[in-house]
């Protein structure tokens, strides 16, 4: 019996889903020495757990257009400040303040994403 406990205890260890160890650090994807502002328009909405993300479309000094990923919070702590899924449409203009990825790709975490067209402030964080 304590043996057929021990197997039934080792399987349900290694069956647990590794998501929850999954989460990253702020600090091991993102750069505090690399600050970024931008502004660019909405190609896609991510509203996914642990994290949303929104995708622009940024024009940089030459004219080219970058595409960006902007990792925010969870939805369930954009929710509690005052944001939904139709908060931000595809073609919407945002200006995002933040950090960007340590690996230099066009990946960052937003401190603060502000709608262009009036400066309504639609997310900041206490980092900022």
């Amino acid at each position: 019996m304590r043996n057929l406990f021990s197997i039934l205890t080792i399987f349900t260890i290694l069956c647990t889903p590794m998501t929850v160890l999954s989460h990253h650090s702020f600090s091991a994807e993102f750069d505090v020495g690399r600050p970024v502002d931008f502004t660019g328009s909405v190609i896609n909405i991510e509203w996914t757990n642990p994290h949303a993300w929104v995708h622009l479309a940024v024009e940089d000094s030459e004219g080219n257009i970058q595409n960006w990923a902007v990792e925010m919070l969870g939805v369930n702590a954009l929710v509690r400040g005052g944001m939904s899924p139709q908060t931000v449409i595809t073609g919407d203009v945002l200006t995002v303040t933040g950090f960007g990825s340590r690996d230099g790709t066009n990946t960052a975490n937003a401190s603060s994403v502000t709608r262009t067209a009036n400066g309504e402030s639609l997310w900041a964080s206490a980092r900022e």
